[in-house]
């Protein structure tokens, strides 16, 4: 029977990435796949945050290719032939039901915020085999089509039973990741996941979804406008656009081989659960929102439309005597702000610290080394539950929108500013500032105004303003774009000159602290 320091179960980026990670220091892994690759997977879009977490990855630890995977640009440039889209914009346009031109109700219901650099959109079946592939390279042992049928957990070491094909194994391990994601197999095991009514958020949506290929261009629909100005920046093709109605949205994401990904998230309470074909239930959907339909209708689809009952999720541990679940498997939310694959990447970084650091060095494979790594995931689940709860009740009043959409960058933007992207288990930088107490007071003081609205026909200018004004003044020490000024028309475009504090931390570290396979690079500010 062979050992290893540490087994791996799931071979998303998720798990491939920190399988990758562990092995550059040196550890003994194993990364189990019950599938294999190439195949489809959830959680396509990128953000500056991941981007940021990537490339801090890559440059502390000394692996190149997560730099080269880390935006659209880097992607190209490193000539992987890894599959992928621009993200260089977050659009977001507010439809009203049978609204057949832009300005049919006045000026643009739009809001549009570029990106510092340009992230990528992750064609899932070609990123998830190129980190897989790379973990290979630097001493991951990959088994896929292998499937887990038992883990019993000792005081001394884990045993794993596995079975690939018709061959029954069995696998001695000091620690195992969770990686398996929406079923995760240690919170079956231990009957741990918490669903439905067991769940303390307001948050809760459902999606059908798919992959059409060579849909319309929605630059397009907006020229139909004479009367106002088409102010983005780069066309809506390299952003995720944003289609939001009231009880839901639609996003777009696009790649470069003609295939974007599509899909609508719906708001329970206003669109519950039902038996209803996933295909039929979509199209008469889009069907009433006539600037998306056109876009759709008449495009190949690329496969049957997947539709889902609640999203969310969240396991009561998070992490055990000689087990973590990494965020995939700890809990899930919805796809709005793209928050995913960055909180992926942060735990990433955040678990295997905790295990270089604190749990090897002392052969202390407890869960009470592993209660902040938890806490830290956990505070991040409820923060941006409500975040994205209250973006789905100001779908009704795009006054209140165009405004509460940007605590969502604050949050990320002041995150980065704080060096957040270079840190590990800090409870005080976290996903959307959720370790920030005073982002957060500040924030749920408005959650709860929105709350309000959304239980109103309509809100007044007044109130519409007010919000306008906190983020102004208010939200200052965190607006670093002039959110909430009138004279930006809800545009914003790049920022240049963007700190990257991560880095500047990295260069003056003392070299006799950093871990003898680590490579520190010169680092480059964007």
């Amino acid at each position: 029977m062979k050992k290893y320091d540490v087994t791996v179960i799931g071979s998303g980026m998720g798990g491939s990435g920190c399988a990758l990670v562990l092995a550059k220091l040196g550890y003994s892994v194993l990364l189990i796949e019950r599938g294999t690759h190439p195949r489809f997977a959830l959680g396509e879009s990128g953000t500056p945050a991941l981007s940021r977490k990537m490339r801090y990855i890559s440059r502390a630890y000394g692996i190149p290719e997560l730099d080269d995977l880390s935006t659209y640009n880097n992607i190209h440039a490193s000539k992987n032939g890894v599959m992928c889209g621009p993200k260089e914009m977050f659009q977001y346009f507010v439809h009203q039901k049978g609204q057949t031109r832009p300005d049919e109700f006045g000026p643009f219901p739009e809001v549009i915020v570029q990106t510092s650099e340009v992230d990528a959109q992750y064609y899932r079946a070609a990123s998830d085999q190129q980190i897989t592939e790379v973990a290979v390279k630097y001493g991951v042992e990959y088994s896929d089509m292998t499937s887990v049928e038992d883990i019993v957990f000792g005081t001394d070491k884990v045993d794993l039973s596995c079975k690939k094909g018709e061959r029954e194994f069995t696998v001695e391990t000091d620690f195992v990741v969770d990686a398996t994601g929406f079923n995760s197999i240690i919170g079956r095991k231990f009957d741990l996941k918490l669903t439905g009514d067991a769940l303390d958020t307001p948050l809760k949506s459902r999606s059908i979804f798919t992959h059409f290929r060579d849909i319309g261009a929605f630059d397009e629909t907006i020229r139909k406008s004479t009367e106002y100005p088409d102010r983005s920046p780069v066309p809506r093709s390299r952003a995720t656009q944003h289609h939001c109605f009231e009880g839901g949205w639609i996003w777009f994401i696009p790649f470069d081989n003609g295939i974007t990904s599509v899909g609508v998230n719906l708001d329970i309470d206003l669109y519950p659960e039902n038996d209803r074909n996933g295909e039929e239930e979509f199209w008469e959907i889009i069907d009433q929102y006539p600037m998306v339909s056109e876009l759709l209708r008449g495009r190949k689809i690329e496969f049957p439309f997947i539709k889902t009952k609640r999203l969310q999720f969240l396991n009561k541990e998070l992490a055990g005597d000689r087990w973590a679940m990494l965020q995939a498997s700890a809990y899930a939310l919805d796809a709005w702000f793209s928050t995913g694959l960055a909180a992926t990447f942060m735990s990433i970084h955040r678990l295997v610290d905790v295990l270089d650091k604190q749990i090897f060095p002392n052969k202390r494979f407890e869960r009470k080394l592993l209660l902040d790594y938890e806490k830290s995931i956990k505070t991040e689940y409820f923060h941006v539950a409500k975040m994205v709860d209250g973006m789905y009740k100001t779908f009704k009043h795009f006054e209140i929108f165009k405004n509460y959409c940007f605590f969502c960058f604050m949050g990320t933007e002041s995150y980065l500013e704080k060096g957040g992207a270079g840190k590990a288990v800090d409870l005080d930088h976290l996903l959307l500032s959720a370790g920030d107490k005073v982002f957060v007071e500040k924030f749920e003081s408005v959650y709860r105004k929105v709350v309000e609205y959304a239980k109103r026909d309509s809100v007044s200018a007044e109130e519409a303003e007010e919000l306008g004004r906190f983020l102004r003044e208010d939200m200052k020490p965190f607006n670093f774009r002039r959110y909430g000024y009138p004279d930006m028309h809800g545009v914003h475009p790049r920022r240049i000159g963007v700190p990257m504090p991560e880095y500047d931390a990295m260069k003056k570290q003392d070299m006799e602290d950093v871990h003898p396979s680590m490579v520190v690079q010169e680092c480059e500010t964007d």
